[in-house]
């Protein structure tokens, strides 16, 4: 007589319990076999790298790598097993600067042992690493399994994987103040006695476009324009009225109110030329693809708002695509109604 041993429809089918992992490694794609990258040690330009997992039950087949598993992933330095630290740092979140920087390293070390088919379909956690100091690292990864630590650096008795990333951090460039593009060009078609002018900057170090993508500034918020400089009943040459601003990269357009349509009696007796009315206009910004926009606002004509002026030099720092700022100033020469860039 035999034994019956399937499962009968009462009976609950046990799950696989991970007992191990058959792959452990670290790359910066998962269909990617360079081994070393570089990037600009700013603090904020990130490159991504991945751990790409796959694990296997007491039988040996594959399986699924529980959540809990993979969430225990850290990245860490190769040679001390450590999180990574002294100016490293490894995030789940991308930000905004993620280009890479020129390697320095030769076509030899894409040489990698680790080309091979990935046919178990790994499991892959993403992080994005940055570097506030310029060197180099070997970057490994770690996970906890089974309550026992595991590490792809080859430091493991029970479980050797040795898998690792070299990544390099250069220091962030810096620019004269002559590689940097500072020009104006006139709206057009304001009303009589109104101007309004586009300052451009952008950065071309040897005729090469960086582009520059935002800036910052102490005391100043994030996402909001600046007005730098300006003032009312200014009494400067064909000046009563003035703002200055530095616009943020993500407008497109940016409202600005002048002073015009005064008495033309007034305007030849009284210098301020004090007028009622107002025109809003609406200004076309950042137009010029990787260049940061200042629009100088200008009216013969005084508002009805007591006398004001304010402004002189603005220190910021521009940033540019890989995340590196660069600190710049402007200074506004009232008598010339001109805005000056210089070095911050």
């Amino acid at each position: 007589m035999s034994e019956n041993t399937e499962a009968t429809p009462n009976q609950q089918t046990i799950p696989p319990v991970l007992q191990g992992l058959a792959s452990f490694k670290v790359k910066f794609d998962a269909s990617d076999s360079t081994r070393s990258k570089s990037l600009y040690g700013n603090g904020r330009m990130q490159v991504k790298v991945q751990v790409l997992v796959s694990g296997v039950d007491a039988n040996g087949n594959t399986m699924h790598v529980p959540a809990e598993v993979m969430d225990s992933i850290e990245l860490i330095h190769y040679g001390t097993g450590k999180t990574l630290r002294d100016g490293w740092a490894a995030s789940t979140e991308q930000g905004r600067y993620t280009l890479e920087a020129k390697t320095s390293f030769t076509a030899a070390d894409v040489n990698d042992d680790d080309v091979e088919d990935d046919s178990v379909h790994p499991q892959v956690r993403t992080f994005w690493v940055s570097s506030s100091v310029a060197g180099t690292t070997q970057i490994a990864a770690r996970l906890d399994l089974n309550g026992q630590r595991v590490l792809s650096n080859g430091t493991t008795l029970s479980s050797v994987h040795d898998s690792s990333v070299t990544l390099e951090a250069q220091l962030p460039q810096t620019y004269a103040i002559e590689q940097f593009r500072w020009y104006q060009t006139r709206r057009g078609n304001e009303e009589p006695g109104n101007r309004i002018w586009n300052y451009y900057l952008g950065l071309y170090p040897q005729g090469q476009q960086i582009k520059l993508v935002d800036w910052v500034a102490d005391g100043v918020s994030a996402h909001v324009d600046h007005d730098f400089a300006g003032g009312n009943k200014l009494e400067e040459s064909k000046t009563n009225y003035m703002r200055a601003t530095l616009v943020r990269p993500e407008r497109s357009t940016l409202g600005v109110k002048l002073p015009f349509n005064g008495n033309p009696v007034a305007f030849a007796f009284f210098s301020d030329a004090i007028t009622r009315n107002e025109k809003l206009y609406s200004v076309r910004v950042n137009d010029h693809d990787g260049e940061l926009t200042v629009v100088q606002a200008l009216s013969e004509y005084s508002s009805l708002a007591p006398a004001s002026r304010f402004g002189d030099v603005f220190r910021f720092r521009a940033i540019d695509q890989h995340g590196t700022e660069h600190r710049l100033a402007i200074r506004i020469n009232f008598q010339e109604r001109n805005i000056y860039l210089e070095r911050g």
